[in-house]
């Protein structure tokens, strides 16, 4: 057989806890979309990664855990149904589903092309990388420090020329875990302050909200690649378990924001 159930319909044959699908979604050559039956809507598909997505799977009929999760994790980096994307993501990984680079590089280059994807040039320099549309009231580099774990910004450890802004992923995935998630916290933490505005009167309430915009900036629109992944990947983590770690933090980055320069008036 040369298609395969994905989708809700697949996860919800796997685990009868997830939510009940209101559609099949079909890996396959036939053309089927959006029939009008009130018993069942099946809705095909077929793209470049398709055949190694069917090759891959454990069942034939049904994607398998694995590949639901990596569908999802590589769809993460769109903002396209982003919020049950990622709803699904975290459910998918509590029941212990596991990445496969294989299929999520495949896939990561078709919605490229389906979906586009505005590329970054990490190879320029500083001033010329932060010189774009976004309106900055402190320097980047300064908001960094101010949420810094650690003695200095953990990217830093990561740019092998100091003078742009390209970091090294070997260099991330060699750090310990938790200053993976410390990585990806400060990147957060430092969009929050720069693109919400946030100061020392904000409430926790205000800092939680821009944290949780700047975490799907961060997924959607500002990286790609590996440090997008490793965002998504640790959603909970990141969002939820270092809720703490993280407030502790910004509410004295934003005490010591009142006297940093500005940049603008």
């Amino acid at each position: 057989m040369n298609w395969l159930i994905i989708g809700s319909t697949a996860t919800y044959h796997w685990f009868p806890d997830a939510r009940k699908p209101s559609d099949i979604d079909l890996l396959s050559k036939a053309k089927i979309s959006g029939n009008v039956s009130t018993e069942c809507v099946v809705d095909s598909h077929w793209h470049d990664a398709a055949q190694l997505v069917i090759d891959k799977s454990t069942d034939k009929v049904f994607a398998d855990p694995d590949l639901l999760f990596t569908l999802k994790v590589s769809h993460a980096n769109w903002d396209i149904k982003w919020d049950k994307t990622m709803f699904d993501i975290h459910f998918l990984k509590q029941k212990g589903a596991k990445l496969d680079m294989e299929v999520w590089t495949a896939l990561t280059r078709v919605w490229k092309t389906v979906h586009a994807k505005h590329k970054c040039n990490l190879k320029l320099p500083m001033a010329e990388f932060f010189n774009d549309a976004v309106k900055r009231e402190y320097d980047h580099e300064h908001l960094h420090e101010l949420v810094a774990f650690h003695d200095r910004p953990i990217h830093e450890l990561m740019r092998p020329d100091p003078s742009i802004v390209w970091c090294d992923a070997d260099t991330f995935y060699s750090f310990p875990h938790e200053m993976q998630i410390e990585t990806c916290m400060e990147e957060i933490m430092a969009t929050a302050i720069e693109r919400f505005r946030l100061h020392e009167g904000s409430t926790r309430l205000e800092i939680r909200k821009a944290m949780s915009a700047s975490y799907k900036k961060v997924c959607t629109t500002m990286t790609t690649g590996w440090f997008a992944r490793t965002c998504i990947l640790n959603q909970h983590e990141i969002l939820n378990e270092r809720k703490d770690k993280w407030m502790k933090k910004m509410e004295s980055a934003l005490r010591n924001l009142s006297h940093s320069p500005r940049l603008i008036p």
